[in-house]
């Protein structure tokens, strides 16, 4: 489960937050107090993981995604060797 912080917690503990993410690619929601309606917080996640995401949401957009996972679902044991990688 993802931990919470408002923005007062969140400079308290700022540095160890910062290095949690880099380091240990943790993530964390920092909320934010809304007059109404519903909470309107934001995810803070490491470089490394939105750059995986960016990715995703890459592939996903230009239909790589569902032509790798549909050769992935049909791929025989025969189909790829180690030179095949290169």
């Amino acid at each position: 489960m993802m931990e919470t912080y408002t923005p007062t917690n969140l400079r308290k503990n700022l540095f160890e937050i910062l290095s949690q993410v880099s380091e240990e690619n943790k993530s964390y929601e920092i909320t934010l107090k809304q007059p109404s309606g519903p909470n309107k917080g934001v995810i803070m996640i490491s470089k490394e993981r939105y750059e995986q995401l960016e990715e995703l949401d890459f592939l996903e957009k230009t239909g790589t995604l569902d032509m790798v996972l549909e050769r992935m679902a049909k791929e025989k044991p025969d189909d790829f060797t180690d030179s095949d990688a290169y």
